[in-house]
């Protein structure tokens, strides 16, 4: 059986990229035709990602200047060392400096193994260095916009495999309430990728009853809490903290499911929501949302348009007829476990045919 490694930066352990990584092992453990191991150069804060997966962990340090002297000195050579010992048939990783070390490493040992880029931002957002970017041979791409900007970068569509990311639910329906209640799921930042300053501008335009559910970590909440007190919306938000799980609480209820950021790679909340049934309205960011975001699921605005978003948002305390959740839910197959397994696996196959 074919092997493959997946070279991984540290990595908090509460991030997207590593419920990806564990709903893609979950997914492989179905008719695997091919070995999949991690090698985790780094470790993690909490490893609760981590169970259950083929794993090996190069622990550093919570330092991050001590990580950094690492990658600097170490890395390079615990690199050539681990792929020299394991002779993988392909290689993986999520960090243009970790990929492109992969290939020096397998250069120098005169392997033609093939070594794939799996990158989990947005390049416009978070650019590569052409010497890392073009390091890669082949490319997994989790966006249609991730796509388009490797290909604006040189990146042939030969080499690059959309396959979007995994979402696992148990499906269950999330009850649509009377009242008019939005949800926010996410990091609470006034500003920076999240964006929550354009969120309660255009609800500040919005007339009528409605609510605002944020379900996040408070311990960066003062400067969205006294924006929103200074647009006089402070009274229409309820702060409910971090909860590993929201979509499993008991009292949940949501109208439709904001998001403003400014940027994303694949947004995971909006394929959760509309798995759950729940209607979405997020920004028409250049990489992500145009993938989920239909008319059958839910609204996008143009990043920066208050107004429109206002108005999207006022249609909905307007009583709005929504679509049908059960027709919401079955636009999330397009990101279900054996769908994704399909895409990566035929990615892996032609890649190691060629």
């Amino acid at each position: 059986m074919q092997k493959g490694i997946l070279i991984v930066p540290f990595m908090t352990g509460y991030g997207g990229t590593e419920t990806v990584i564990k709903n893609l092992f979950r997914s492989h453990q179905k008719r695997p035709n091919y070995e999949l191991k991690v090698y985790s150069i780094g470790g993690s804060v909490d490893y609760e990602w981590a169970k259950n997966i083929n794993i090996d962990i190069k622990w550093i340090s919570k330092n991050r200047k001590v990580r950094d002297l690492y990658s600097a000195t170490v890395m390079p050579f615990n690199i050539f060392n681990y792929l020299w010992h394991e002779k993988p048939d392909f290689v993986i990783s999520t960090n243009p400096i970790i990929w492109y070390l992969a290939k020096l490493s397998l250069r120098l040992m005169h392997r033609n193994t093939p070594v794939i880029g799996w990158y989990h931002y947005s390049i416009d957002q978070k650019p590569i260095r052409k010497i890392f970017l073009n390091a890669a041979d082949y490319y997994l791409s989790i966006s249609s916009g991730i796509k388009k900007q490797l290909m604006n970068k040189g990146i042939p569509s030969s080499k690059i495999f959309l396959i979007y990311n995994p979402v696992v639910t148990d499906e269950h329906i999330i009850e649509r309430p009377k009242k008019t209640h939005f949800i926010y799921m996410g990091r609470v930042m006034l500003d920076g990728q999240k964006n929550l300053r354009e969120l309660i501008d255009g609800l500040s335009l919005v007339k009528g009853n409605w609510i605002l559910d944020i379900y996040g970590d408070v311990s960066h909440s003062n400067d969205v809490k006294k924006y929103a007190k200074s647009k006089k919306i402070a009274q229409n938000i309820v702060w409910h903290g971090f909860i590993n799980n929201p979509w499993q609480e008991d009292d949940i209820e949501a109208t439709a499911l904001l998001l403003t950021s400014k940027y994303e790679g694949l947004p995971m909340v909006l394929c959760e929501g509309i798995s759950h049934g729940v209607y979405c309205i997020s920004a028409d960011t250049s990489t992500g949302p145009e993938d989920i975001i239909n008319n059958q699921n839910g609204k996008l605005y143009s990043l920066g348009n208050i107004n429109e978003l206002a108005r999207i948002l006022q249609k909905i305390v307007d009583n709005q007829v929504l679509p049908d959740q059960k027709e919401i839910q079955l636009t999330a197959q397009t990101f279900s476990p054996d769908q994704y397994k399909k895409r990566f696996d035929n990615a892996i196959k032609t890649i190691l045919k060629k």
